[in-house]
Order: C-alpha cells, then sequence, then structure tokens
C-alpha cells in the first residue's frame, strides 16, 4: 500500500483526508481512473476503521445485472430459481459488521438501483425466493471511473442514490498527474518483486526512468506494476536498461500510427456513446434516443450507418468476418 504515500502532495492529501474519515462509518465514493488503485484505498479505508478484524467484500458491479445482481447482493434460498440447489448468502450478509465495497457503481442498471437504494434506507433485504427480512450492518464504499453527476443529468444514474454514496468523495488523480512518483514507486514494486520471488533486485538506469516518466500511462499505477514485474521476471540482469523494456511499450515512443481523420473520430466516438448508452438502458432503443437528445430514427439511421448491432439487451453482437 506504500505506493498510495510516496513522493505526491495530492496523494499525501488523500491519505490525510483517509485518517479522518476512516474512523467513522459514512459512505465514501472513490473516483478515478481506471488502474489508479481504487480498490486498494477502499481497503486502506476499511483496515484504519473500527471494522478491520471484519470482512472487505468487493463486488464488480460492472459484471452484474438484473437477477444476477440481486443474486450477488442479497443471495437466494434453495429451489428459488433453476440451479438454486442450496440456499447462498449474498455479499451484503457475508459483509455483515464488514465493509461492502461496490466497484463500477456507475454501471449498475437502473432497475437494480432501485433495488439497492431500497436497502440502503434501513439495511435491510429479503433473499431471492426468501420472505424474512434480513438486517445487515455494513460500511459501503463505492468506486467508479466515470463522472456521476454526469451520469445523473443523462438518466443512467439515480440522484437520490447518488447523493446516498457521495457523502465523502475522494478523487484520485491519474498516474500521469503526479510523475514524481515513478521512481519511488519502481523501487518499492521491485522490493516486493525481489521479495516474492527470492531474486536479486536490480537496479534501474535514469534513462529508463526517463522513459517512464514520459510515458502517459493510461492503465495508471497498474499498469506501471504489471510492466516492472513483467520486466523483472524477464530478465536477470542486474542492471535494467533501455534495451530490457519490452518492445511492444517501446513502441509508443516511435512514429506515432496513422492519425483519424475527422469523420473517423466521429463515427468513433459516436458509436461507443451509442453502444454505452444502449447497454445502460438494457437495449431499450427509445430510451436511448431520448438520453443521446436525437430522434429514434435518427438512431436508427447511426445503427446502419456504423453497422451498431446489439441483442435484445443492449450487448454489442460480434461482427465475424468472412
Amino acid at each position: 500500500m506504500q505506493e498510495f504515500i510516496l513522493g505526491s502532495d495530492a496523494m499525501h492529501s488523500i491519505m490525510k483526508e483517509i485518517d479522518q474519515v476512516a474512523k467513522y462509518d459514512v459512505n465514501v465514493l472513490i473516483m478515478g481512473e481506471s488502474g489508479t488503485g481504487k480498490e486498494l484505498l477502499a481497503k486502506i479505508i476499511h483496515l484504519q476503521s473500527p471494522r478491520a478484524e471484519n470482512p472487505f467484500v468487493p463486488v464488480n458491479c460492472g459484471i452484474l445485472s438484473g437477477l444476477m445482481f440481486e443474486d450477488k447482493l442479497f443471495g437466494h434460498e434453495k429451489g428459488s430459481f433453476t440451479g438454486a440447489i442450496n440456499r447462498e448468502k449474498g455479499c451484503l450478509e457475508i459483509a455483515d459488521k464488514g465493509t461492502l465495497f461496490l466497484d463500477e457503481v456507475a454501471e449498475i442498471p437502473l432497475e437494480n438501483q432501485v433495488d439497492f437504494l431500497r436497502v440502503l434506507e434501513d439495511f435491510q433485504f429479503i433473499r431471492i425466493g426468501g420472505s424474512t427480512p434480513i438486517k445487515v450492518d455494513i460500511r459501503l464504499i463505492s468506486a467508479t471511473n466515470k463522472d456521476l453527476r454526469n451520469e445523473v443529468r443523462q438518466g443512467l444514474f439515480r440522484d437520490d442514490l447518488f447523493y446516498r454514496l457521495h457523502l465523502v468523495p475522494i478523487y484520485i488523480p491519474p498516474l500521469r498527474k503526479r510523475i514524481s512518483v515513478i521512481p519511488k514507486m519502481v523501487d518499492r514494486f521491485l522490493d516486493q518483486l525481489a521479495a516474492n520471488h527470492k531474486k536479486p533486485k536490480p537496479t534501474v538506469k535514469l534513462e529508463v526512468i526517463d522513459i517512464f516518466s514520459r510515458y502517459n500511462w493510461p492503465g495508471n499505477v497498474r499498469e506501471l506494476k504489471n510492466l516492472v514485474e513483467r520486466v523483472f521476471i524477464l530478465n536477470n540482469h542486474e542492471v535494467i536498461n533501455v534495451e530490457h523494456l519490452p518492445s511492444d511499450f517501446l513502441w509508443h515512443f516511435k512514429d506515432p500510427p496513422r492519425m483519424m481523420n475527422l469523420e473517423e473520430v466521429k463515427q468513433s466516438a459516436e458509436t461507443k456513446a451509442i453502444l454505452n448508452i444502449l447497454h445502460r438502458v438494457g437495449g431499450d432503443k427509445k430510451r436511448a434516443a431520448e438520453i443521446l437528445d436525437i430522434s429514434p430514427r435518427t438512431l436508427r439511421h447511426k445503427l446502419n450507418k456504423y453497422n451498431i448491432k446489439v441483442d435484445r439487451k443492449g450487448e454489442p453482437v460480434r461482427q465475424d468476418k468472412t
């Protein structure tokens, strides 16, 4: 967890805030790009809280919807649906007396947001197929890589749920905005790797650190950590030089690929936006058109023009090349 307190004034400020908020059972919303370490920060809050001896239960909301979401959170009774051969506890029950961490909370479908909001009102729920209310005592921490206020404005996220989650917001800046911490992070990662793999720790040339400092790190801390581990595992040199870095990483410092023209940029952006909205509204094209502020006819035109295919749930249909 040391990467959160190395070098950066922004991270020192965040850690001071965490020292205060961890003591109290208030909802925390952690915001930041993918790979910045939101789950790790949630664990730090949990471990510094009075609930530290109890479970920390993470839930990836980005892969759940409908009955799967309900089952994951609430659990089910035996025989409540096909395949329910035993009673199963949900994450709410498992996290009792501890912390429930909802990652990618912006991805919770609208229909499931209603169910979850009811739980937050009195921390009480009923298993699928059950009839007996179950009360739990949990601390809730959420995380998102999206602008939840913007999601609310677009009608993709309930404002009442937003204000429940947004009691204490914490923003983690991307790695590209705290480049000064990279040398210490690399050193820390190598210490961990050397200990874990029982292999001598190499030194790193300044030229390598310079290249790391010039890279944009779209995958943030996770990408840096993965790259350092890859180099460590694949090399047995006492010193890491530029030539030891993977070619697919060094490629970013060569001539850039062909730039898209304006029409291609527009198509890429519109395709991404349409697919995202259709996914969020479960394939409801009329609702998607309303959110995109275009007519259903215009939406149909763009779907055909960009060859966008989705199933009834709004999931993209793979286009097999022949």
